[in-house]
């Protein structure tokens, strides 16, 4: 009769293992838009100052370089390759300036994002809608 610590050690650790292993080859095949860096000028909509912005696609995580300056953390994307290029979405909190909701499509080396940006205030909430354009960082 096998003890505990022998089907552990045969069946158990082995197959824990290789599940740690194969999970983050999974995850690298599902982020098309990992390790891509894109530079470019994002406006609030109706505002005509534009400022430089860089976003990096990093581990299935959207970074605004910006708005990391403000307290954003990294956030998690989805995206979907289509005829037209890569759809994606993501969405950015802040635990005291609210959260972004990314929208972007990548064509080869451009990248095209409409963003709202939501902060919730004391008598109202503030929603304001931003766009960026940018060139992929080879």
């Amino acid at each position: 009769m096998k003890t505990i610590f022998e089907i552990v050690h045969r069946y158990v650790l082995p197959i824990l293992l290789i599940a740690l292993w194969a999970t983050p080859v999974a995850r690298a095949q599902e982020s098309p838009l990992d390790d891509k860096v894109f530079t470019g000028r994002y406006q609030e909509n109706h505002i005509s100052t534009e400022k430089e912005e860089e976003l990096k696609f990093v581990d299935g995580e959207l970074h605004s370089m910006v708005y990391a300056r403000m307290g954003f953390a990294k956030g998690g994307y989805t995206a979907v390759v289509k005829k037209d290029g890569i759809h994606f979405e993501a969405v950015t909190v802040s635990p005291n300036q609210g959260t972004i909701d990314w929208r972007g499509i990548v064509y080869d080396d451009s990248i095209v994002v409409n963003y709202k940006w939501h902060k919730k205030g004391w008598f109202t909430d503030t929603v304001r809608d931003y766009s960026f354009n940018g060139m992929i960082v080879k």
